[in-house]
Formats: structure tokens, C-alpha cells, sequence
């Protein structure tokens, strides 16, 4: 009789456990199943064109710090002249980030230099794959996971998390905010 409370006392404390492991399991599933569909297509559209930046060949990012350079170095001079942001609405590659970014997160961005981000240039080995979309504590917040290999040698490989916010627009779901901070410390100047 003895030998049979031990036994349920076991069985219960494994039941236990369980129904913990597979109310966290829920808990981590509903987490990444209320991630919206327009939300995940618009960070994975902007992931995806922007660390293209990645593979572009000499003659591309020739073509591309051709069109700009001008309008850059101008920012350079006078980096409040909203102006010169203006002139570059008119180019096609900026032009193509309103897909997926807010306005004011273009001009952050070129302001800060990371739209284009020209040491992406010094990386052309560099290969990635997003790893895993999670949801923030925000309602509009997520985390993504990049993991990158070939950095600076062949073996190498980091993972780090961009974090970005989202927003309705009147064109649609577009990203407000990119914290690309973990991105700058990889990627910085050879």
C-alpha cells in the first residue's frame, strides 16, 4: 500500500510537469502565431532588400553611389537640409524602400547612413537567414533573428536581433522604426 501512494505521487508530479511544458509550448506557439501575416511580409520584403545590399556587384554599388553621391555629399555638408532628402525621393532605389519603411524612417536612415549602407560593400562574402520573427511586449514590436555567416572569414557566423516597430499607414503595414544598433557593430568599416 505504501509502495503504491510513492507511485502516484510520481505519476502525479510527472503529470505535473507535463501540463507545464505543454502550457508553455501553447504559450511560445500563440506567441509566434499572432504575429500578423501583412506585418511578417513587410519585415521580411525590407530584410530581404537590404541585405541584398550584401551581393551587389562593383558595378552596382558604382551605379548606385554615382546616383547618390551628389545628394549625399551635399547631407554631409548640411545634414538639417530636409531639402536634399527631398531631392532624393526622386530616385528609384529610395523609392522602392516606401514599400516597406515610413517616410521618416527613410530619411532617419539616410541620415545615419545605413539607407544605403555603403560598408556593406567591404562584406561581399557574407550570406544570412533569418532565423526566427518573434513578438515584442508592444503591440506593433518585433524581434528578429539574423544569423550570418562568412563575416570576416569563411567559418565565421554571428546571430543577432534586429528589433523593429510597425504601423499602419495609408499605404498599408510599413516598418516606423528599425533598431539597427547589434547590425552596426557587426558591419562596421574593415
Amino acid at each position: 500500500m505504501n509502495m503504491g501512494k510513492i507511485n502516484n505521487k510520481k505519476l502525479l508530479v510527472i503529470v505535473n510537469l507535463l501540463i507545464i511544458i505543454f502550457l508553455t509550448s501553447c504559450l511560445n506557439t500563440k506567441n509566434k502565431a499572432n504575429i500578423p501575416d501583412e506585418d511578417k511580409k513587410v519585415i521580411e520584403s525590407f530584410l530581404d532588400s537590404y541585405l541584398e545590399q550584401f551581393q551587389y556587384s562593383e558595378e552596382e554599388w558604382e551605379n548606385l553611389t554615382e546616383r547618390l553621391d551628389s545628394k549625399m555629399n551635399k547631407l554631409e555638408k548640411d545634414e538639417s537640409d530636409l531639402k536634399v532628402l527631398s531631392d532624393l525621393k526622386d530616385d528609384p532605389w529610395v523609392e522602392e524602400w516606401r514599400e516597406t519603411l515610413t517616410e521618416k524612417e527613410i530619411e532617419r536612415l539616410v541620415k545615419n547612413r545605413l539607407l544605403p549602407n555603403l560598408y556593406l560593400k567591404e562584406y561581399p562574402e557574407t550570406q544570412y537567414t533569418i532565423e526566427e520573427f518573434k513578438k515584442a511586449d508592444d503591440v506593433d514590436s518585433y524581434s528578429v533573428k539574423i544569423k550570418f555567416a562568412n563575416i570576416k572569414s569563411k567559418n565565421d557566423e554571428e546571430e543577432i536581433y534586429i528589433f523593429l516597430d510597425t504601423v499602419d499607414t495609408e499605404q498599408g503595414r510599413r516598418i516606423k522604426y528599425i533598431d539597427f544598433e547589434e547590425f552596426k557593430n557587426l558591419f562596421n568599416k574593415k
